[in-house]
């Protein structure tokens, strides 16, 4: 990857709010790593060791050395760093999987990530300019994602500008389906009622098995209704740079109906260095081996 594309990804940035979508492996690769992948899932001893003891598959990355692997990839780092700066920290995974049947996931806009119990951010910056974003998603696509199985939607440039109120409560809904984001529903704190996204200039991220998207979770997204017969599963790689403060003074925090305590939380090194020590860092994973940042860029 040389530098233009990276000046060409940092411009398309600052226009779109995503970059994307690129191609990390080949279909036939990304099948058969994600194969292994669910295998170790299973795991009773990765399980054993998971940060989070609830349903929620949160921060696997931690006990799965394939996913331990996956965060720290120079393909997908390399350009993070060209769109928030050479200094990064993984501060949480999560799958995104959708089966046949479920309904789209609604629209929505966070970058603390104040969602549904607590209007308290779970990222606070440190520091602060007009042009960098402080936190970054990247997506990749375990599977197929196509129009008609839940391949995720964007409103390009939508970053700048606040359409929902983040930090105002909502309560979740297990029932919630269409409009939900996993159960809160983002409509109920719009800041303009009648403002009405899909009326924006939607996109679609089809993607296939191995191909990856970057994006800011200000840029407003969501996901389409999976009416096909094929599951889709993404993998949501979340970063800021290091003087972003994660989980703050806090000991826990509930979600989609789980209680999570951060106890055996910790951040991973992904690029560069912490210059800053404001969060918990981990250097190894569960089995014991280390995380390799990427190099800072000079």
């Amino acid at each position: 990857m040389d530098s233009v594309d990276l000046d060409n990804d940092a411009k398309t940035f600052a226009e779109q709010g995503y970059i994307g979508p690129f191609t990390l492996w080949e279909p036939e690769e990304m099948t058969a790593w994600w194969k292994t992948q669910r295998k170790a899932l299973l795991d009773p001893q990765a399980g054993a060791r998971k940060v989070f003891d609830n349903p929620v598959n949160y921060d696997r990355h931690l006990d799965i050395p394939g996913l331990s692997k996956l965060i720290t990839e120079p393909e997908i780092v390399r350009r993070m760093q060209a769109l928030i700066g050479s200094d990064i920290l993984c501060w949480r995974t999560e799958f995104f999987p959708k089966n046949p049947g479920d309904a789209g996931t609604g629209w929505h806009q966070v970058e603390t990530y104040a969602i549904g119990e607590t209007s308290q951010g779970m990222l606070e910056a440190t520091e602060h300019s007009p042009d960098l974003p402080m936190e970054l998603t990247c997506w990749v696509a375990f599977t197929e994602a196509a129009k008609d199985n839940a391949c995720m939607k964007v409103i390009p440039g939508s970053h700048r500008q606040w359409r929902y109120d983040e930090h105002a409560p909502m309560k979740w809904n297990n029932a919630a389906r269409d409009n939900s984001f996993f159960g809160y529903n983002y409509d109920d704190i719009k800041i303009d009622k009648n403002w009405d996204p899909e009326q924006e200039n939607v996109r679609y991220l089809e993607m296939r098995p191995g191909q990856f998207f970057i994006f800011t979770a200000r840029c407003i997204h969501g996901s389409t209704p999976n009416i096909s017969r094929r599951q889709r599963m993404g993998f949501a790689i979340r970063v800021v740079p290091n003087h972003v403060r994660v989980y703050g003074g806090m000991t826990g925090f509930d979600e989609f109906g789980h209680h999570f305590e951060l106890d055996r939380h910790g951040c991973v090194q992904v690029a560069g260095e912490d210059r800053y020590g404001l969060n918990r860092m981990v250097r190894r994973n569960a089995w014991g081996d280390p995380f390799t940042p990427v190099e800072r860029v000079a």
